[in-house]
């Protein structure tokens, strides 16, 4: 691995589990662990990534597609599990906290391994966290549950080298689902999920010079549809002459591609 470039691979990403491996010249972080350990194993194996390298595991918040995994996978392979303090404290009481841990308040700022990790809060549930991660110049913002995005959040991820944002449903598509009327509105609330014209919306302001990937993640299986999800970000694109730009759609079922992402 050649300085100056970070590798990110999705190993699963939507409402059955989440997880993202970052590795780095500096060695590998895992965000969010929303698999078994097996599963999460058995994934890393698919996607050639190597466990060994990785360094610590960062969590954005405590709901079991995010935190399924999280006590059992950094416990057999020894990793410091860096998250909230109020996610912490609701992990301990179900028994699901490692025996490493280390917490911050959501805006804070540390380092893993010499990786650079800045912490912002997300309006969904309590305490959920998006990331920017910064290693050698290369800057890669993760932000896959919130409702809306304020201008603390859009801060944190404009002309980022990589982009990983949600947009999880189609707003039609979820009114006619037969979802109940309570769920569809916490979905479409302030603390629920972006959909995908507002984050289409979103891109206008967030994809910068410097932005050379971007990678649409949290997609609804029932609400929602990569094929129309791909045309809406292909037109907006090209509204920014941004048809250049790489992107895709991360899949729940199986590992994504090994992305590149350089300064």
């Amino acid at each position: 691995m050649a300085d100056g470039e970070v590798f990110f691979i999705s190993l699963g990403s939507g409402s059955e589990g989440n997880s993202f491996f970052l590795d780095t010249p500096r060695g590998a972080l895992l965000i969010d662990q929303g698999f078994s350990r097996r599963e999460l194993l058995a994934r890393m194996k698919r996607a050639g990534c190597d466990p060994s390298r990785l360094r610590g595991a960062l969590l954005t918040h405590e709901h079991s597609d995010h935190a399924k995994g999280a006590r059992v996978f950094c416990d057999a392979l020894r990793l410091p599990l860096y998250t909230s303090i109020g996610t912490a404290t609701r992990l301990a009481r179900r028994n699901n906290l490692p025996k490493l841990v280390r917490t911050f308040e959501p805006g804070a700022a540390f380092d893993v391994a010499g990786v650079e990790i800045s912490s912002f809060a997300l309006p969904h549930d309590v305490d959920t966290v998006g990331f920017h991660i910064t290693c050698d110049n290369v800057s890669v913002g993760i932000a896959t549950d919130l409702g809306c995005a304020g201008e603390s959040v859009r801060r944190q991820l404009a002309n980022c080298n990589a982009l990983v944002i949600e947009s999880n449903y189609d707003r039609e598509m979820l009114m006619n689902s037969d979802r109940t009327l309570e769920l569809k509105r916490r979905i479409c609330g302030f603390r629920g999920h972006l959909d995908n014209a507002y984050t289409a919306e979103l891109l206008a302001e967030l994809l910068g010079e410097e932005t050379g990937l971007l990678l649409l993640a949290h997609v609804s299986r029932e609400c929602n549809d990569p094929e129309l999800l791909r045309t809406v970000c292909r037109e907006k694109l090209r509204e920014l002459h941004r048809d250049d730009l790489r992107f895709d759609i991360l899949r729940q079922d199986e590992p994504s591609a090994r992305f590149t992402v350089r300064a």
